[in-house]
């Protein structure tokens, strides 16, 4: 029983480690693939946080609480990630694609944390009348949406060259090189 108990210990104790070792966006951006999205990050409008302190890639793509649903999505991904680093094709890498399937992994309670008023933009100004009727309409205020934050508000933190040409993204497009220039 003694053995059951340490063997117990050592691999949650692994685990643990192995959590915390690739949860820093330097170890995410180690690989080749992830490169080009930490540089987006860094000059994106979601760079920093409400503290000045930079914005992690576990802020948004993994769940705020450690649980089940912590576990079970960081496992996913990790996989993910490991077999397509081993086996994929950069080549083959069609973000407009993926930008679909990566949405659904921003959780809107990562966004809530630090987007506490919805009603404000993060300059403390109002949002437009159009950003208030979604925002009134997401909290279940006029009708009722299932669109999550990701899903209405994209290129906050990453923008993939074809999404450069719209005028909303300009600002955030002018700091970055384009991906045929190389992150």
């Amino acid at each position: 029983m003694a053995t059951v108990i340490v063997v117990a210990l050592v691999l949650i104790g692994v685990t643990a480690f192995a959590f915390q070792a690739t949860s820093s966006t330097d170890f995410c951006a180690s690989c080749h693939e992830m490169k080009r999205h930490r540089t987006e990050l860094k000059f994106s409008p979601h760079a920093m946080d409400a503290e000045k302190q930079p914005i992690a890639c576990v802020q948004c793509h993994l769940p705020n609480s450690f649980g089940p649903k912590y576990v079970a999505i960081k496992t996913y991904l990790g996989v993910k990630d490991v077999l397509v680093h081993t086996f994929g094709d950069e080549d083959d890498f069609y973000r407009a694609e993926l930008q679909v399937t990566a949405r659904t992994f921003i959780d809107d309670e990562s966004c809530r944390a630090c987007h506490e008023d919805m009603m404000k933009t993060t300059k403390d100004k109002p949002i437009s009348i159009e950003g208030k009727l979604a925002h009134e309409s997401y909290l279940g205020k006029n009708g009722c949406t299932n669109r999550g934050c990701a899903n209405c508000h994209h290129n906050t933190a990453h923008l993939p060259d074809f999404d450069r040409r719209y005028v909303v993204n300009a600002d955030f497009a002018a700091k970055l090189p384009s991906e045929k220039e190389g992150m």
